[in-house]
């Protein structure tokens, strides 16, 4: 299922679902999997949500498990990276990949607030 996305933010922000936080670490995750691999980006809309939970979970232990073997084999920490900054910025691929883990972190806060509202309606 490919994402709802807009390229420019709408007024009001619509509340993010679990739906879209999921596609969005997938998303976010492959993208800089390929930088850090410096193979073909994958378009947006390429990176289709899997839809269910088993699915998403094999999903995302498949690309965490890509990352932690592109990791472990890489020697570019240190030389510049264009994402998701511009190239100008004077970033490295050591600063992409801690971003990688900020996104998580803040992602996956979302979702957990977003259950601990679905609970508390409850």
């Amino acid at each position: 299922m490919p994402p709802d996305f807009s390229d420019v933010e709408p007024t009001p922000v619509p509340a993010p679902t679990i739906a879209w936080l999921t596609w969005h670490i997938g998303w976010w995750w492959t993208t800089a999997l390929a930088h850090l691999k410096q193979t073909d980006i994958p378009a947006r809309e390429e990176i289709e949500w899997p839809g269910t939970c088993t699915s998403i979970t094999e999903w995302l232990g498949d690309i965490h498990e890509a990352w932690r073997t592109a990791l472990a084999a890489t020697d570019r920490l240190d030389e510049r990276s264009a994402f998701p900054w511009p190239e100008e910025a004077g970033h490295t691929v050591a600063d992409m990949c801690a971003g990688v883990n900020i996104e998580l972190m803040k992602n996956v806060s979302e979702i957990g607030q977003l259950l601990i509202l679905r609970r508390a309606r409850h």
